[in-house]
């Protein structure tokens, strides 16, 4: 199962329910556990590789207007930087390199580079 860690409360459970939406037609639930969501893939059949779930919560992010500074994955769990409604964000988001730190803006960049690590 796939972990969202977010920094406030609010809006983590406005991604929880953008995400509900977004998930319902693979049967993937998200479950709150306070500042977290954890994506209960268990009626799918297979398990939801990060891969496949960026794009979902890329999408539920700017679904539910959830201001964030950067995306990043660590092992299971994906860290989501949200900020403020009044605090400016840089644009755009930036992804980073669990293993070496590169960052990137463009998500098909991000999982190339990550992919030559050899690790996926």
């Amino acid at each position: 199962m796939i972990k969202i860690k977010l920094n406030r409360q609010e809006n983590t459970v406005n991604l929880a329910a953008s995400l509900a939406e977004e998930l319902a037609s693979i049967e993937v639930i998200p479950i709150i556990k306070n500042n977290e969501i954890i994506l209960d893939d268990s009626s799918l059949g297979k398990t939801l590789s990060i891969e496949e779930a960026l794009p979902f919560i890329r999408r539920s992010l700017e679904k539910s207007k959830t201001k964030y500074r950067c995306i990043y994955v660590k092992g299971e769990t994906i860290y989501v930087e949200d900020v403020e409604s009044g605090e400016k964000v840089s644009e755009p988001p930036l992804l980073f390199c669990p293993f070496c730190g590169y960052a990137t803006q463009y998500e098909e960049v991000y999982w190339i580079h990550v992919k030559s690590h050899g690790v996926i």
